[in-house]
């Protein structure tokens, strides 16, 4: 249906007074065409609100631009009390003289306040006053319809503010959980309407309108797909509106865009293999796997049965010796898992341990048709010292000749040379490991880690070396992290 609206005004109960002409596009609707001075029957509560408003809306009716504000104060309201307050842009306010006005005044930046005792006025019909704005541009009236309401039946929220969750790509529809507790209360008998005051962004969310307000809890529902990673938090105003009684309160609701967890971490190789000494010392870590999760949850790592010799730390992925090992090679079995719900678990992936002995036939037995790539040991026992870790930020590391650590020594007199020149890093004779060039994430390799062969020479030394790598980790914060060990030469030792 619609409404030609010329000029109008309206009357203490809420019925629409012609003051030119209106008219229907339905005649069986009310009245075709009414002349001037005609009172048209009460509309519905649900069409006034929409043509009136609600909670301060307005409504500009015709040429002559008469909005009309509809608002409501408690019955229990002190002299004073901050009804409302007008939009001000230097007019002057002033009320016109009517039955009610001398309950009220307006001031001059807009504020609206009782200037008597409103008591008696509670349920009684809405009192209507004549506002008149001056300005150099001319004078124009505004009426305001004022609701004296009992402060027991003024519209509220169970709390100020809610928490619900969706998940991602649930279809159209799909009801916001967590909300039970959302609705308000005010006259039973009186219809209450919903409506978004801000925060719908592309209108994601709807409101399923209760069929009373009775508690009844209200229902939103997604509007289209939702995306997590396009917006993972809607943070939602809601207005309540007791439309008889233009009477309304707001509440705070955020609605969180849950992870769907449809992706299982994936293992950055299928298969692993590590080397280590038969005289490795016990809880070394031997090697280090890792996996990638598609929707940014934590991998953890577990065996998928129990090790006799080995075991695995679940949220780093280390695999640390924990018994002393045979001359032979171990296969692990391993398995990550995503920390969501329902957890997501990767197919298991194998690890090939080595386990190899330092005692080698001396260089004159060797076969020459076995020669490799590889640069043996020298033929003499030696320990693995324990593994140290240092952690750096990766700026930490952006300062050409700087210090980041000195290397261990067992003896005054060591002194120490790099195998080959490194890209990142440089090691002076004294021990001291230096920044070369600026660390540069990105150009590092697949495992990004910075490795190189210190050779030590001293005091009953005899060739022995110390490969050392960097290891930087993508984490909360970019990290280096260093490891130290007291080897043989293997090329392929990662």
């Amino acid at each position: 249906m619609v409404w030609i609206i010329r000029e109008i005004g309206i009357d203490s109960t809420g019925s629409l007074h012609v003051k030119s002409q209106l008219t229907t596009s339905d005649p069986s609707t009310y009245r075709e065409k009414s002349s001037r001075g005609t009172i048209m029957q009460p509309l519905p509560p649900a069409l006034l609100f929409l043509l009136l408003s609600c909670a301060g809306g307005v409504l500009a009716a015709g040429p002559a631009d008469v909005p009309v504000l509809r608002v409501s104060v408690p019955h229990d309201a002190y002299p004073g009390y901050c009804i409302t307050r007008l939009h001000y842009w230097g007019q002057a306010f002033s009320l016109l003289d009517n039955e009610s006005s001398g309950l009220f005044a307006v001031l001059g930046d807009g504020l609206l306040m009782p200037t008597a005792d409103l008591t008696h006025l509670a349920d009684s019909p809405p009192l209507t006053l004549v506002v008149k704005e001056e300005s150099q541009n001319g004078t124009r009236e505004q009426m305001v319809v004022v609701h004296v309401v009992d402060r027991n039946r003024l519209v509220r929220f169970t709390q100020e503010t809610y928490t619900g969750s969706v998940y991602e790509n649930e279809p159209v529809g799909t009801v916001v959980e967590g909300l039970d507790r959302l609705f308000a209360t005010s006259d039973p008998h009186h219809p209450m309407v919903y409506t978004f005051v801000s925060g719908n962004e592309e209108d994601a969310f709807s409101i399923v309108q209760p069929a009373s307000n009775l508690s009844t809890a209200l229902l939103i529902r997604t509007n289209r797909v939702l995306d997590r990673e396009q917006q993972e938090i809607y943070d939602l105003v809601i207005r309540a509106t007791d439309v008889e009684e233009a009477n309304s309160a707001d509440a705070s609701v955020t609605i969180v865009v849950d992870n769907l967890n449809d992706n299982a971490p994936v293992p950055e190789r299928t298969v692993y293999e590590f080397r280590i000494p038969e005289d490795l010392e016990m809880y070394s870590i031997v090697g280090n796997v890792s996996a990638y999760d598609a929707d940014g949850d934590r991998p953890v790592y577990h065996l998928v049965s129990r090790h006799p010799v080995f075991a695995i730390i679940p949220k780093t992925g280390q695999i640390l010796l924990i018994a002393t090992p045979e001359l032979k090679t171990y296969k692990l079995s391993i398995r990550t898992q995503d920390t969501a719900k329902p957890p997501r678990v990767s197919a298991p992936f194998s690890v090939y341990i080595e386990v190899f002995s330092e005692e080698l036939l001396p260089e004159a037995e060797m076969d020459p048709s076995l020669e490799t790539n590889e640069v043996l040991p020298v033929r003499q026992k030696r320990s693995v010292r324990p593994t140290k870790s240092y952690e750096y930020k990766e700026t930490d590391g952006s300062k050409p000749g700087k210090v980041m650590f000195q290397l261990d020594k067992k003896h005054p007199q060591e002194t120490y040379k790099m195998e080959g020149p490194v890209k990142w890093v440089e090691v002076d004779s004294s021990g001291d490991v230096k920044v070369k060039e600026p660390w540069d994430y990105e150009q590092l390799g697949k495992e990004k880690t910075i490795d190189f062969w210190v050779f030590v020479t001293g005091p009953n030394i005899n060739g022995k070396s110390i490969f050392c790598f960097l290891k930087k980790k993508k984490g909360f914060d970019p990290l280096y992290r260093f490891c130290q060990k007291k080897t043989y030469v293997f090329r392929n030792f990662l």
